[in-house]
């Protein structure tokens, strides 16, 4: 009885242990602020996110929003001379959504003012800075997504649609045997026609990166070339619904505010 109640004793200090050793907490410092960090290494979105002033005040606290910290940086988003913060979490679990950057602007706010999941910095390539976002498409077994570019810029985060002025978007065009590449594929295993195919995923894809390059039309002609099934009108505008639901969402601004009601 009393080695039971030995190994029931051993047992709960090396599980209270384990989780001991599992929370991980970080303090960083940036332009007059402090950034204390918590999270537990064994649970998704256990992050805590406390920022105080030089007054040793907190100006901001959220719990239970994020998985990991991955980095962080000072940086001029909008050229106005002012540095930026990002903060560079880990989210999920899944390849949909893996990270989040949480922006602050502290010459405007001391709370975090945007966030950007999938996010990327893009710097050296054009006069300022950009944030990348790559969607994937489900099934993400598919290998189907589009990347569009944000911009800082009158204190809000915005798409960009001028290619002929981004080098970042201008990197996004392909050209379309690249596109059609994941097609013909499918069309090597499936039938694209039949009701349960996915092939649509490919077109979607194509549609709405075009859309972000301003290039709409093109994306309608690639369509019309390459499907060739009986119920093309249905799709068709079942695609257009799609495309223009996910062009608006990533096009206003209001969608990149921090709002820890979403989590």
């Amino acid at each position: 009885m009393k080695y039971i109640y030995l190994v029931i004793v051993i047992f709960c200090f090396l599980k209270v242990q384990a989780q001991s050793d599992s929370i991980v907490e970080k303090e960083i410092s940036a332009d007059e602020y402090r950034f204390f960090m918590t999270n537990n290494n064994h649970s998704f979105f256990s992050g805590s996110l406390q920022i105080v002033d030089k007054y040793n005040n907190t100006v901001f606290y959220a719990d239970s929003f994020y998985t990991r910290y991955n980095w962080d940086t000072l940086i001029d988003l909008n050229g106005d001379g002012n540095k930026d913060f990002i903060l560079d979490v880990g989210t999920g679990a899944t390849m949909y959504d893996y990270n989040m950057f949480l922006i602050f602007d502290f010459k405007k706010s001391s709370e975090s003012l945007f966030e950007i999941h999938n996010a990327e910095l893009i710097t050296g390539v054009d006069k300022i800075p950009k944030i990348t976002s790559y969607e994937r498409l489900s099934p993400a077994v598919m290998g189907a997504g589009y990347v569009y570019s944000l911009k800082y810029e009158n204190d809000k985060i915005v798409l960009e649609t001028d290619m002929m002025n981004s080098n970042v978007l201008k990197s996004f065009d392909t050209d379309e045997e690249e596109d059609l590449y994941l097609i013909k594929e499918y069309g090597k295993e499936f039938d694209e026609c039949e009701e349960d195919s996915q092939v649509l995923i490919y077109y979607q894809a194509y549609l709405i990166q075009q859309k972000i390059l301003c290039e709409e039309k093109r994306g309608w002609k690639f369509f019309d070339k390459h499907y060739k099934c009986k119920n093309k009108k249905k799709v068709k505008a079942g695609l257009k619904k799609i495309v223009d639901e996910s062009y608006s969402y990533i096009a206003d601004p209001n969608n990149y505010k921090f709002a820890l009601n979403k989590y």
